[in-house]
Protein backbone atom coordinates (compact mmCIF):
# COMPACT_ATOMS: atom_id res chain seq x y z
CA UNK A 1 0.00 0.00 0.00
CA UNK A 2 2.86 2.41 0.67
CA UNK A 3 4.09 2.02 -2.93
CA UNK A 4 0.89 3.43 -4.41
CA UNK A 5 1.36 7.01 -3.15
CA UNK A 6 4.99 7.03 -4.35
CA UNK A 7 3.89 5.76 -7.75
CA UNK A 8 1.20 8.44 -7.97
CA UNK A 9 3.65 11.14 -6.87
CA UNK A 10 6.18 10.03 -9.51
CA UNK A 11 3.47 10.10 -12.17
CA UNK A 12 2.35 13.57 -11.11
CA UNK A 13 5.92 14.90 -11.22
CA UNK A 14 6.43 13.37 -14.68
CA UNK A 15 3.17 14.86 -15.95
CA UNK A 16 4.03 18.31 -14.64
CA UNK A 17 7.53 18.16 -16.10
CA UNK A 18 6.19 17.11 -19.50
CA UNK A 19 3.65 19.96 -19.50
CA UNK A 20 6.06 22.67 -18.36
CA UNK A 21 7.42 23.56 -21.82
CA UNK A 22 3.91 24.21 -23.08
CA UNK A 23 3.36 26.92 -20.50
CA UNK A 24 6.85 28.40 -20.48
CA UNK A 25 7.18 29.42 -24.10
CA UNK A 26 9.34 32.51 -24.42
CA UNK A 27 8.09 35.63 -26.11
CA UNK A 28 9.79 35.86 -29.50
CA UNK A 29 8.13 39.09 -30.65
CA UNK A 30 6.23 41.87 -28.86
CA UNK A 31 4.35 44.85 -30.24
CA UNK A 32 3.12 47.76 -28.14
CA UNK A 33 0.27 50.03 -29.19
CA UNK A 34 -0.70 53.57 -28.22
CA UNK A 35 -4.20 52.52 -27.16
CA UNK A 36 -5.03 49.48 -24.99
CA UNK A 37 -7.30 46.69 -26.17
CA UNK A 38 -10.76 46.64 -24.60
CA UNK A 39 -10.42 42.91 -23.84
CA UNK A 40 -7.99 40.05 -24.27
CA UNK A 41 -7.71 39.51 -28.02
CA UNK A 42 -6.14 36.75 -30.08
CA UNK A 43 -5.42 37.26 -33.75
CA UNK A 44 -3.75 35.08 -36.36
CA UNK A 45 -1.62 36.79 -38.98
CA UNK A 46 0.31 34.68 -41.50
CA UNK A 47 -0.29 31.58 -39.40
CA UNK A 48 1.18 33.21 -36.30
CA UNK A 49 -0.98 33.48 -33.17
CA UNK A 50 -0.72 36.83 -31.37
CA UNK A 51 -2.13 37.24 -27.87
CA UNK A 52 -3.05 40.84 -27.01
CA UNK A 53 -3.62 42.15 -23.49
CA UNK A 54 -3.49 45.73 -22.28
CA UNK A 55 -1.60 47.68 -24.94
CA UNK A 56 0.67 44.85 -26.12
CA UNK A 57 0.57 41.77 -28.33
CA UNK A 58 3.04 38.90 -28.04
CA UNK A 59 3.82 35.74 -29.93
CA UNK A 60 6.15 32.85 -29.20
CA UNK A 61 7.14 32.37 -32.85
CA UNK A 62 9.88 34.30 -34.55
CA UNK A 63 10.49 35.62 -38.05
CA UNK A 64 13.72 36.73 -39.74
CA UNK A 65 11.86 39.80 -41.13
CA UNK A 66 10.53 41.70 -38.12
CA UNK A 67 9.78 44.83 -40.17
CA UNK A 68 7.41 42.84 -42.42
CA UNK A 69 5.70 41.25 -39.42
CA UNK A 70 5.35 44.66 -37.75
CA UNK A 71 3.78 46.16 -40.87
CA UNK A 72 1.21 43.35 -41.19
CA UNK A 73 0.31 43.63 -37.51
CA UNK A 74 -0.08 47.42 -37.77
CA UNK A 75 -2.37 47.06 -40.80
CA UNK A 76 -4.63 44.74 -38.82
CA UNK A 77 -4.54 46.26 -35.31
CA UNK A 78 -3.40 49.89 -35.51
CA UNK A 79 -0.30 52.02 -34.95
CA UNK A 80 2.58 50.31 -33.20
CA UNK A 81 4.72 52.36 -30.81
CA UNK A 82 7.35 49.71 -30.04
CA UNK A 83 8.28 46.41 -31.71
CA UNK A 84 10.83 44.01 -30.25
CA UNK A 85 12.16 40.57 -31.06
CA UNK A 86 14.40 38.30 -29.02
CA UNK A 87 17.37 39.74 -30.93
CA UNK A 88 16.55 43.41 -31.57
CA UNK A 89 14.12 46.33 -31.45
CA UNK A 90 12.89 48.44 -34.35
CA UNK A 91 14.23 51.99 -34.23
CA UNK A 92 12.23 55.13 -35.09
CA UNK A 93 12.77 54.69 -38.83
CA UNK A 94 11.70 51.05 -38.58
CA UNK A 95 8.55 51.99 -36.70
CA UNK A 96 7.75 54.72 -39.24
CA UNK A 97 8.01 52.15 -42.03
CA UNK A 98 5.96 49.70 -39.97
CA UNK A 99 3.10 52.17 -39.59
CA UNK A 100 3.26 53.82 -43.02
CA UNK A 101 0.45 52.00 -44.78
CA UNK A 102 -2.03 51.26 -42.03
CA UNK A 103 -5.65 51.02 -43.03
Amino acid sequence: MSRLPRFLAAGLVAALAAGAPLHAQPTAMRAEFAAPFAAHTEVIIDGRMWSCVGNACTTSSSDPRPAVVCRKLARKLGPITRFTTAAAELDEAGLAACNQDRK
